[in-house]
């Protein structure tokens, strides 16, 4: 019996001391491959709102130091997709185990609303957050993606169904996003992508998704006076080609004054 007492003693000291953590992020600790590894920190999420019956949580990477605070350019993540109906679970993250380390960086609202709090005194190993799912439309749009969601579920290529879109803050803490989109398989996340030569296909504001047509058109600014329309057409099979290449520049009063367009089909 003292055995017992002395239990509910320490267990209620843990309580009291802050350290029982939520189960979520329990769970995501024994996912972490980087747990142990002292050249990362290990900050842990979970959003508020389940959409398309996903759970979603992740582990953030911050490259946050009091030497040097905080660089959004470096942050990395491993996120899990967990299907509350199916139990399947998909994990993204762009880890590469060659040069240990992120191919590219991670970066959402939530992280900057986080770093931007004057409460913020730095990330430390453990941390943990509740994070709000944004569904703020753009002001400015020629899709229907909503700008301020890490993720989201859109049908980018006619095919019926919903591909995961995630959210590539690229042009800063509320810059206008990119995204990338990935068609989710039987077993994994697959990144779609164009068969234009090169290794990076967008979307962004700017995108316009003809599903009447199985069209779908990026814009690409190189200044104030010029700029280029990538369009693609996409397969029965979902799968995106490089139609043409349309550039144009105008004058000061925004009339063209040259257009070119190549055609790739």
């Amino acid at each position: 019996m003292k055995k017992v007492y002395l239990l509910i003693i320490f267990a209620l000291a843990l309580v009291s001391c802050g350290k029982v953590l939520p189960s979520w992020v329990i769970e995501l600790e024994a996912k972490n491959p980087l747990k142990d590894n002292p050249n990362f920190t290990s900050v842990y999420f979970r959003f508020d709102t389940i959409i398309n019956d996903f759970q979603v949580s992740g582990i953030f990477y911050p490259s946050y130091s009091k030497e040097y605070g905080w660089d959004a350019h470096e942050n990395g993540a491993r996120i899990f997709f967990h299907n509350l109906k199916t139990g399947k679970e998909y994990v993204w993250t762009d880890w590469d185990d060659e040069s240990g380390c992120f191919k590219s960086y991670f970066m959402s609202k939530n992280v900057a609303n986080i770093v931007s709090d004057k409460k913020f005194r730095g990330h430390k190993n453990g941390d943990y957050y509740v994070f709000q799912y944004d569904t703020t439309p753009a002001t400015y749009s020629d899709n229907n993606l909503l700008p301020y969601a890490e993720y989201q579920f859109y049908d980018a290529d006619f095919d019926g169904t919903d591909e995961l879109i995630l959210g590539m803050y690229t042009g800063g803490p509320y810059g206008s996003p990119s995204y990338e989109i990935y068609e989710m398989t039987d077993s994994e996340l697959t990144l779609k992508r164009a068969d234009d030569g090169c290794d990076y296909f967008f979307i962004d504001t700017s995108t316009k998704f003809d599903s009447m047509n199985k069209v779908i058109s990026n814009t690409l600014y190189g200044g104030a006076y010029a700029w280029g329309e990538y369009t693609y057409k996409v397969d029965e099979h979902g799968d995106l080609h490089q139609w043409y290449h349309a550039s144009f520049v105008s004058d000061f009063d925004h009339n063209i004054v040259s257009a070119d367009t190549t055609f790739f089909q």
